[in-house]
């Protein structure tokens, strides 16, 4: 079984940005909406997304043990600054392209908006 974080987000293999510098807890499964029926039975190729609470207030109110962006990250810069120390170390290590740093930089920048704006 994969080992995971405090954050529920597995530990072993490529550490990507996403594991490194989290917004949310990103599962390699998914369950099927009730609805589809079956609802105790995995959807295949489909992850979940969990995000963590915006801040501590909503983390309280939702009961989660999951620390919120606010607890984690100081702002954006913050953030992003621990993104891009990750992408750094997949690009020495061989594991991404240094070209396609600025990309990923701004994939990680749109996800921080989105956490902040979105659903």
């Amino acid at each position: 079984m994969p080992q995971v974080d405090a954050d529920g987000n597995e530990v072993g293999g490529v550490r990507l940005p996403e594991f490194a510098a989290p917004l949310a807890t990103y599962a390699p499964w998914n369950l099927r909406a009730p609805a589809l029926g079956a609802p105790d039975l995995r959807v295949s190729f489909e992850g979940s997304w969990l995000p963590f609470p915006k801040n501590a207030t909503a983390r309280l109110k939702a009961g989660d043990p999951r620390r919120s962006v606010e607890e984690r990250y100081q702002g954006p810069e913050d953030y992003l600054a621990r993104y891009a120390k990750a992408l750094d170390q997949l690009i020495r290590e061989r594991y991404l392209l240094p070209e396609d740093r600025e990309a990923l930089l701004r994939r990680g920048l749109d996800e921080w908006d989105y956490m902040l704006t979105g659903p």
